[in-house]
């Protein structure tokens, strides 16, 4: 076994002058043996895995740091902790010249760790190293949630976040997240006595955030999120000082008042997110107009705004999701001129969308369900596709596919797009599907590519038997043949199909397959057939057969293009797809 205690020396020589000389030339790696050479390097990687454990496992120890607030009880020193996760062995020999690569991280890197983790988890690492004892007080990266459950722990909360905001030493604030989860008080009281306790707690942690807002708005913060979730009966009106923020750059609400009753000034607002709030026209054309450089804007579960007008030239997304009409034959108008692409979610009742001016859209996603009468359906999707005749990417859900139907079933026209992309979302065995993607393609006519994300429901599972095959599937095929003289402009530019399903049953072959056997056969550009049939449940068991039918019966089949592919993706035993 090799010496722990030796030491290079010149050759002849001995003593401590010689290995100093061999040391200050930098050869005594040169004269080790060769055996010690290959111990040292194997020792390497084991000693690395030891100290990376014990810092793992000191890390969860620590539930709370001593000395550095007022509620932490630890009862071992923080001087301990770091001389514990100083040594990776038990040879002392092997940790004399041990170094500390925590606490030679550089600044930048220790808060680029920081934004990643709450603040609290923060604080937490001042146990890993000297040097991050007080970092955490320079961290720009702020995020606390309140903890559900009484007055108490209500209390205490407030009083940690003073206590971190009253030792924090940086000059500037980049994020400052907050989150306020429904407490079971609130939940499940039935008395008036805790009611009103629930109230208070409300009231105080609501004046205590009037306070944190000013600090991160003196502090120059650029990102601000506010999700309260715990106030059915009184909701959070947003301070004034924070509209005057000119170094904000994301905001996110949820839960609040929006109510704006002086100037904004988010000369550096460019993306901004509204959540289950109450608005009205004249609040959000002060938001709109006070954001001169607004890029990003999402309405989520909102009420009271019916228009819409954006004139800026760096506007460029607008994100409708179960927007909440007001009153009576009730419409939200849009006007963005600039505006590069529309998302219209979610459900909605009483009301309509209308486009007014959206001429540079370039990508647009009607996935929205209208809980109306059917008869409108079809009206309102026609006029909204009158205005999206210049999208390049067009994705639409299941409630527009019924009313694609519904359009061929009344011969309604259906204006020319410019459409090179389509993504369809809906159920493949529903009645009225194929005639509303034939009705589509008849009108993109430039289509190059076309994504099918079908799910399988229990009434549409088919078997792929005898008596299918020979018998339903010609009458799939018969229809396609029908519709052919419509939208052979569109299977002059097709070149990629993508069938999808992402259920944990297969998908209802019978539209989808005659469909694709409709296209290998008369897409002139075809490049490939995609059959990607995932499932989300890995550990369920998924039987690929009835696919590798489908599969061969595809390529058994005549295509029009040489170079067209049919490439089958499923997962096997668990597996992501391949």
């Amino acid at each position: 076994m090799v010496n722990a205690n030796w030491r290079p020396t010149r050759p002849g020589g001995g003593g401590g002058g010689g290995t100093e000389a061999a040391l200050d030339e930098g050869c005594w790696r040169a004269q080790l043996p060769p055996r010690s050479r290959e111990r040292i390097v194997d020792k390497i990687p084991i000693f690395k895995g030891r100290y990376l454990k014990i810092l793992s496992m000191e890390t969860e120890r620590q539930s709370t740091i001593p000395n550095a607030l007022p509620f932490n009880s630890a009862g071992s020193s923080s001087e301990d902790s770091v001389k514990r996760a100083r040594l990776p062995s038990s040879n002392q020999d092997e940790t004399q010249n041990a170094v500390d690569y925590i606490s030679q991280l550089p600044d930048a890197i220790i808060f680029h760790i920081f934004s990643f983790l709450t603040t609290k988890d923060t604080i937490k690492t001042s146990v890993l190293s000297k040097q991050w004892r007080s970092t955490w007080t320079s961290n720009q990266y702020m995020s606390f949630s309140l903890p559900p459950g009484g007055s108490q722990k209500s209390k205490g909360f407030i009083a940690f976040v003073d206590s971190v905001l009253s030792r924090y030493t940086a000059k500037k604030l980049k994020r400052f997240l907050f989150d306020a989860p429904c407490p079971a008080s609130m939940r499940f009281s039935l008395g008036w006595w805790p009611q009103l306790a629930v109230e208070r707690d409300v009231e105080e942690v609501a004046a205590s955030l009037d306070r944190w807002l000013q600090f991160a708005v003196e502090h120059d913060v650029e990102e601000v999120s506010v999700t309260l979730n715990n106030h059915r009966h009184k909701i959070y009106a947003l301070p004034q000082i924070l509209f005057s923020c000119k170094t904000l750059v994301s905001l996110r609400i949820s839960r609040c008042c929006f109510s704006v009753f002086g100037t904004v000034n988010w000369c550096s607002l460019k993306i901004l997110r509204i959540e289950l709030a109450e608005l009205n026209d004249d609040g959000m054309m002060r938001v709109l107009s006070g954001s001169p450089v607004l890029e990003l804007l999402e309405l989520k579960r909102c009420v009271g705004v019916k228009h819409i007008i954006v004139e800026s030239k760096s506007f460029r997304e607008l994100v409708i999701d179960s927007h909440e009409f007001y009153g009576q034959a009730s419409m939200l108008k849009i006007s963005a001129p600039h505006l590069l692409k529309l998302c219209l979610l979610g459900k909605s009742r009483g009301g309509e969308f209308r486009l007014d001016e959206v001429s540079s859209l370039i990508e647009a996603e009607l996935n929205f369900e209208m809980l109306d009468e059917v008869k409108a359906r079809a009206d309102l999707l026609k006029g909204l596709l009158e205005r999206l005749h210049n999208v390049t990417k067009l994705v639409m859900g299941s409630w527009c596919l019924q009313a694609l139907s519904l359009m061929e079933a009344r011969d309604m026209f259906l204006p020319s797009l410019k459409c090179r992309h389509l993504i369809l979302l809906g159920a493949a065995g529903h009645e009225g599907v194929p005639e509303a993607i034939a009705k589509i393609l008849e009108s993109t006519r430039l289509l190059e590519k076309l994504f099918l994300q079908m799910t399988c429901t229990p009434d549409s599972e088919i078997g792929l038997n005898a008596e299918w095959a020979g018998c339903r599937v010609f009458a799939g095929e018969e229809f396609w043949n029908f519709v052919k003289w419509r939208i052979y402009q569109c299977l002059m530019h097709l070149r990629h199909v993508e069938i999808v399903d992402r259920g944990a049953s297969l998908l209802a072959w019978e539209p989808v397959l005659s469909l694709l056997k409709f296209l290998l056969q008369n897409a002139l550009l075809l490049d490939r057939i995609v059959i990607n049939s995932t499932n989300s449940k890995s550990s369920q068991a998924f039987e690929p057969s009835p696919l590798l039918e489908v599969a061969r019966i595809l390529l058994s089949h005549p295509k029009c293009s040489p170079r067209a592919k049919v490439i089958l993706r499923y997962p096997f035993q668990g597996c992501p797809s391949v």
